[in-house]
């Protein structure tokens, strides 16, 4: 995992499953801090290290977050990168070094038109490669002048992720921010990442996770491949195309989903640290691939 500079460590909190989880007074504890943190923070100027930036930048609220009840997984950005903290959190937990033999690793990450894609390419090392879910041929176009204006490099390429073109055992790490919620056929992407990691390869993912034992099934996609709603349509803001349907809330069920996919150490992982910006809530996947 990446390293915690500075005087103050990074508690991670793991868990195989939901019944390792419960009543973990550490994960008690860790909520009680971050609830105590929160009614003492001045939102207009919090100190903190980002573990992205490796420095002393200090947080913010996004522009619009409320800033009574704020959502600090997806609205406490870095000064300096504007990362959130569920994004900070998730990269800070791809192991490092990805190989153990001195080649450069290949990263995959299911995006690729985004802030975070630009600054994986630019500070990690080894091939840093995205794609997008576009069916659109014009909205195509405006991804990679898009991507260019970042200061991407390369093509956008376009990929479905339950039906990926790279080889079997071909890549070093999947790292997935919150697309899993909106795939009607999860399972099928998440044997695809099985598929394409080497052994000893790893998969970082983070979805909506209700911290309970069982998956929330809020639409699915019938027979007839229409959408049936199974719950309040619930829509995630998307700067590239609009709001996205959300079809699952995850359990700590989906953990033997990814065993079953031939991950062999599946872990949920939450990170806490105020200073680094980290409260409680931030559940992570780390998933290993087993020996073939």
């Amino acid at each position: 995992m990446m390293d915690h500079t500075g005087s103050t460590p990074i508690a991670l909190h793991a868990f195989a499953s939901w019944q390792a989880r419960v009543d973990d007074p550490g994960l008690r504890d860790a909520w009680l801090a971050s609830e105590r943190a929160k009614a003492d923070s001045d939102w207009n100027s919090l100190p903190g290290r980002c573990q992205l930036c490796d420095t002393e930048t200090g947080f913010h609220l996004a522009e619009g977050a409320d800033r009574v009840q704020p959502n600090l997984r997806e609205s406490l950005l870095c000064r300096r990168c504007q990362h959130n903290a569920r994004i900070r959190a998730a990269l800070g937990l791809l192991p490092s070094p990805l190989r153990q033999d001195g080649a450069a690793p290949r990263i995959y990450v299911t995006e690729q038109v985004t802030r975070t894609f630009v600054w994986m390419q630019q500070h990690l090392d080894g091939e840093v490669i995205g794609s997008e879910f576009q069916p659109d041929a014009r909205k195509r176009q405006v991804l990679g002048a898009r991507l260019q204006a970042m200061g991407g490099r390369g093509e956008v390429c376009f990929q479905d992720v339950t039906r990926l073109d790279f080889a079997d055992a071909s890549l070093d790490a999947v790292v997935s921010f919150d697309v899993l919620e909106h795939v009607p056929d999860y399972r099928a992407a998440i044997l695809e990442f099985g598929r394409v990691l080497r052994a000893g390869g790893v998969c970082v993912a983070t979805f909506p996770f209700t911290d309970g034992p069982t998956t929330v099934v809020r639409a699915r996609v019938d027979a007839q491949g229409q959408v049936e709603h199974l719950l309040e349509p619930e829509y995630h803001g998307d700067p590239i195309g609009g709001g996205v349907l959300c079809y699952y809330h995850f359990g700590w069920d989906v953990l033997d989903v990814f065993r079953s996919a031939g991950f062999d150490d599946v872990h949920m992982v939450m990170p806490w640290s105020h200073t680094y910006g980290y409260h409680y809530g931030l559940w992570t996947l780390v998933a290993k691939k087993g020996a073939a």
